[in-house]
């Protein structure tokens, strides 16, 4: 399975002039038949890239949709799906494209489709980030591997339990292991002020 974005970085300067044609075919192969020159495409590129790489998109046309695929994570890596809010924050508008990093002055750099009506890399402003995705499997809700070997669904810590807002990706974070001797009887006394809790 080849990495999404190598796929999207060799359709940079496709566009709805005179590359329209090649756009339209690859778009296609996403699943979206539509003239990019009439119809918003930021989400059918991403939906096109994800295919062509084995995995499976939204099937939508709307960026946010991008929102509930895969799973979220706090510390980008180059890849990652990348969502937008476009125009007001709470509206429905949006544009999505793939991670490439940060600019010189702090914005994130995409690498997307409909960015000045072609594939390009443009930069934007972090303050209109709804959040960065990383798609496992590439099914929407489809487990993972975590780093004890497991299965992870999106939403779970390593430990499967759920992850709470603000706690730090599986990614990110180191497994728990209590060092307890079972054989020494000192494991398993309180405290007089602990006992208290287990009724």
């Amino acid at each position: 399975m080849e990495n999404p974005f190598d796929i999207a970085a060799r359709q940079i300067g496709l566009n709805e002039g005179d590359k329209r044609a090649a756009l339209q075919d690859y778009l296609t192969t996403g699943g979206e038949n539509l003239d990019p020159a009439t119809t918003a495409w930021c989400a059918a590129f991403v939906n096109a890239t994800l295919q062509q790489s084995g995995q499976t998109g939204t099937g939508k046309l709307n960026a946010r949709s991008y929102m509930d695929w895969g799973q979220a994570v706090d510390q980008p890596q180059r890849g990652d799906v990348a969502v937008f809010s476009r125009g007001d924050p709470s509206g429905w508008q949006g544009h999505v494209g793939f991670f490439d990093g940060y600019d010189d002055n702090g914005r994130i750099r995409v690498l997307g489709g409909n960015q000045g009506d072609a594939v390009s890399v443009a930069s934007y402003d972090p303050a209109s980030l709804l959040g960065f995705r990383r798609g496992g499997s590439g099914m929407p809700g489809q487990p993972t591997q975590n780093a004890l070997g497991g299965q992870q669904m999106p939403g779970q810590n390593m430990a499967g339990m759920p992850q709470m807002p603000g706690q730090q990706t599986a990614e990110m974070q180191q497994p728990f292991t209590p060092q307890i001797n079972m054989l020494d009887p000192r494991a398993f006394q309180m405290a007089p002020n602990q006992r208290n809790f287990l009724s």
